[in-house]
């Protein structure tokens, strides 16, 4: 089953790549799409596309998950485990479908995913067989940690990125996420947005969109964000 999504095309007309947003827990696709604004200005020659993910969030009308969150009632860990490794092969078929569909290289597309979205970002990624250019992943949990140093299947940079007032998440989670994907060869830069919680902060904005024209293809003339 594909996924539903919604897509803002490059700004320039001409789509030399490619970048996939992945919403968190209770929120869809489309509420991704105000990011993918803010990010195209830079990006003027990248297609941004946000799927929606595969189940309804329970309370949450119009919104979706990836997996279920055991804290919040309604599965077991075991569950949940099962959930995000069943999305992980929707979006990575996704993901095989919209380079298709740009006749572009993996190469020439970026994943940017925000909490529970991170969190696919995580699991997909490393373990896809052709390289992706990068990976941003704002506030966000690896949940497979153990597991990822022997089911690594190709390396592309990740820029993690959290807020210092996050209650969510702490900052040794982070520290810890990054150490597991260098310990698996993995290059990742960390930072920390101040005065941010839950969420990305105009500080964060221009990280991305840094990080994003520095391992995109077609990208480098795009220095101004109007």
């Amino acid at each position: 089953m594909t996924l539903g999504h919604h897509t803002l095309p490059a700004r320039s007309g001409r789509t030399h790549s490619l970048v996939v947003l992945l919403h968190g827990f209770g929120s869809n696709g489309a509420a991704m799409l105000g990011l993918a604004k803010a990010l195209s200005a830079a990006l003027p020659d990248t297609a941004f596309v946000a799927p929606d993910a595969p189940d309804a969030a329970p309370g949450r009308p119009g919104g979706r998950m990836w997996f279920t969150i055991p804290e919040l009632g309604g599965s077991s860990a075991t569950e949940a485990d099962l959930r995000l490794q069943a999305s992980a092969r929707q979006l990575d078929a996704f993901l095989d479908d919209q380079l298709a569909a740009h006749s572009l290289p993996a190469s020439a597309l970026a994943l940017l995913g925000f909490s529970q979205g991170a969190g696919m970002a995580y699991e997909v990624a490393p373990r896809r067989r052709d390289q992706l250019a990068g990976v941003v992943a704002i506030a966000g949990r690896m949940k497979r940690k153990d597991t990822l140093a022997v089911e690594v299947r190709s390396k592309p940079p990740f820029l993690i990125m959290s807020g210092e007032d996050d209650r969510l998440l702490t900052a040794d989670e982070i520290a810890q996420t990054a150490t597991v994907l260098s310990d698996a060869g993995i290059p990742a830069t960390r930072i920390l947005m101040s005065g941010t919680g839950h969420g990305i902060s105009d500080e964060g904005i221009t990280a991305a969109y840094t990080f994003l024209r520095s391992c995109l293809p077609g990208t480098e003339a795009s220095a101004h964000v109007s």
